[in-house]
C-alpha cells in the first residue's frame, strides 16, 4: 500500500506546494509510483505540473461527493502527468488529484460540520487508489482548518515546511502537536506520524546568520528534528512554476534538483529508521 505523506505548514508562505510538487518530482525519477493531492484552497500544484484541474474532476469534489454518499469512482479524476518525465530513465509514475478553490472550499464546510468521523474521508476516499502508487503526497491548507485535519488523517507521515526564521518555529510546533493528537481525535483510527521539518529558502553556509542558528537550535529542542537536505533560495525554483514544471524536472542537473532529490532520499531513510 502506498505511504501516504502530509506536507503541512501553520501558514501560507514557506513554500509547502513548491515542496510537495518537487518531491512528488523527485520521487518519480526515482522509479516510484507518485500521487500528489492538492488540498490547498490555493489550487496551485495543477500549476506546477502544468494543467488546470475541471472542478468535476477535483479531490474537493470527491470529498464532497463521498459526503453526501455518492458513488463516484475516484480513479477517472486523476491527471496523468508522465509527459513530464519523458527525456529521463528509470521512472516510475506521476500522477495528480487537482484542487479547484470553490469545490475545496466547499468540501471543508462539509467536514467542518460533520463529526470526527467526517474528518476520515479523505482517508476512505484514497483507499480505493492506494494500491495503485508508491507514495501519495498530500498538498494541506496553511492552516488550523478541518480540511488540515483531513489531511492528517490520512497521512501515515507528516513533514512541516518552514523559513529558517525564528518567529516560524512555534507553527512547526504546532503541526508536530495537531499530528500527535490525530490519532486522539479520530478515536485511534489514524495514527500519523512526525517525519521532520524541512527548512526552505535556506541561507548557503556562506550567508548563514545567528537567526539560522538560533532556528535550528531551537527546533532540536522541540524535538521537530531539521532535515539535513535544506532547499536553499534559487531563482529557477519559482521560475519552473511558470513553466508548469517543479524544478527537479526542468533544472535536472542544478543546484535545486540535487536538494529536492538529497531531500527525497532523506525522507525514506527516516520512514525506514520509524519501521524499525
Amino acid at each position: 500500500m502506498a505511504l501516504k505523506i502530509a506536507v503541512a505548514s501553520q501558514k501560507g508562505g514557506p513554500g509547502k506546494t513548491t515542496t510537495t510538487v518537487n518531491l512528488g518530482g523527485a520521487f518519480a525519477l526515482n522509479g516510484l509510483r507518485v500521487l500528489v493531492v492538492d488540498l490547498d484552497p490555493q489550487a496551485q500544484a495543477g500549476v506546477s505540473y502544468g494543467i488546470v484541474p475541471q472542478p468535476n474532476r477535483s479531490v474537493g469534489f470527491a470529498l464532497y461527493a463521498r459526503l453526501n454518499s455518492m458513488e463516484l469512482p475516484l480513479g477517472p479524476m486523476i491527471y496523468n502527468r508522465d509527459e513530464l518525465l519523458l527525456g529521463f530513465d528509470g521512472t516510475g509514475r506521476l500522477d495528480l488529484l487537482g484542487g479547484v478553490q470553490n469545490t475545496t472550499v466547499d468540501a471543508e464546510r462539509k467536514i467542518a460540520g460533520g463529526d470526527f468521523e467526517t474528518t476520515l474521508v479523505l482517508r476512505q476516499v484514497l483507499n480505493e487508489i492506494e494500491d495503485k502508487y508508491d507514495i501519495i503526497l498530500l498538498d494541506t491548507p496553511p492552516s488550523v482548518s478541518a480540511l488540515a485535519a483531513a489531511a492528517l488523517s490520512a497521512a501515515d507521515f507528516v513533514i512541516a515546511v518552514s523559513e529558517p526564521l525564528y518567529a516560524t518555529v512555534p507553527g512547526v510546533a504546532v503541526v508536530k502537536g495537531l499530528t500527535e493528537a490525530t490519532s486522539q481525535r479520530t478515536d485511534l483510527m489514524a495514527n500519523p506520524r512526525f517525519l521532520g521539518t524541512v527548512i526552505n529558502k535556506a541561507n548557503p553556509p556562506s550567508k548563514r546568520t545567528s537567526e539560522d542558528d538560533r532556528v535550528d537550535s531551537r527546533l532540536e529542542e522541540l524535538g521537530l528534528m531539521a532535515f539535513q537536505a535544506e532547499i536553499r533560495r534559487n531563482g529557477l525554483i519559482s521560475s519552473a512554476f511558470d513553466e508548469g514544471r517543479p524544478a527537479v524536472i526542468l533544472h535536472p542537473n542544478q543546484a535545486p534538483s540535487k536538494q529536492y532529490l538529497e531531500l527525497a532520499t532523506e525522507m525514506f531513510d527516516r520512514i525506514k529508521q520509524a519501521a524499525i
